[in-house]
């Protein structure tokens, strides 16, 4: 029987794998680091303030550089470095997929297109699945047998999730109807009603830091932009906007994707 789903479009972080669940030991080993060749902080107040700078913007690659300058008012290069060696030494060791994510790639990869959509610089979210071992998952092979990586990431502002940029670079690559792909992802505002406005069937996976968040949290976080809202605000009233934030599936792990899948087969 063909099949009617053209491709599977995956959010990266939280769902191909949740980093929380060793990013904290992995901050206090890195920190650690530091405080033994001169960061001038203890060890709660060092992680507390870490922690702040991160969330203020995850993707930076200077998370180290302004935790020096905070506690020690300059910049220490062999501080920064300790720092930074040390938690590539610790995630390298400690990342792994997601509960069930192998299998499930495993068992989908010889049956549609599968492709990455994830905010964040492309070197770091490639070097993502590299590490986990999942690359292979998201290409194939063209008709003169060379290799496309359908891996589409970006951190620049206008471009990132829920804007349309990356999944129009999937679309024009891969080829797919909107209304017969799928977005799995695990955040309201990025995922899901970036993907809905375009016509995907959206999968919401309940797992990672952003499980717990509600529709009205996610859409004011999103507002909090002057330029993102007015962009979606002229295009949707807000109403449309909370409609369009709803997923058309739920799930709890990637091991209930396949049943999802099928009752989406089944209606195409």
């Amino acid at each position: 029987m063909a099949r009617k789903i053209e491709c599977i479009n995956f959010d990266l972080d939280s769902v191909l794998y949740v980093p929380s669940d060793f990013l904290e030991t992995t901050l206090l080993i890195s920190i650690r680091a530091m405080i033994e060749v001169g960061l001038k902080a203890e060890t709660k107040e060092a992680l507390k303030r870490l922690q702040e700078i991160r969330s203020a913007d995850p993707n930076a690659r200077d998370h180290f550089d302004r935790l020096c300058l905070h506690f020690n008012k300059r910049f220490d290069p062999v501080v920064i470095a300790a720092g930074i060696e040390k938690y590539w030494d610790c995630k390298i060791g400690l990342m792994t997929s997601a509960p069930e994510s192998k299998a499930l790639l495993s068992s989908l990869y010889r049956k549609y297109p599968l492709a990455i959509i994830s905010n964040g610089p492309p070197l770091k979210q490639a070097g993502k699945i590299v590490r986990l071992g999942i690359s292979h998952f998201f290409s194939r092979l063209d008709s003169d047998q060379e290799q496309t990586h359908l891996f589409y990431a970006t951190a620049e502002e206008g471009k990132m999730k829920p804007y349309p940029y990356l999944w129009r670079m999937s679309r024009k690559e891969v080829g797919y109807a909107p209304q017969r792909a799928l977005m799995v992802g695990d955040r309201f505002w990025e995922d899901i009603f970036g993907a809905k406005r375009l016509g995907m069937v959206t999968v919401k996976i309940n797992q990672g830091h952003h499980s717990r968040e509600t529709i009205g949290e996610a859409l004011e976080r999103g507002f909090r932009s002057a330029k993102t809202s007015g962009y979606f605000l002229r295009r949707h009233s807000k109403e449309e906007i909370r409609r369009l934030m709803t997923p058309d599936h739920a799930i709890t792990s990637l091991g209930k994707l396949e049943e999802v899948i099928q009752e989406v087969e089944e209606r195409l």
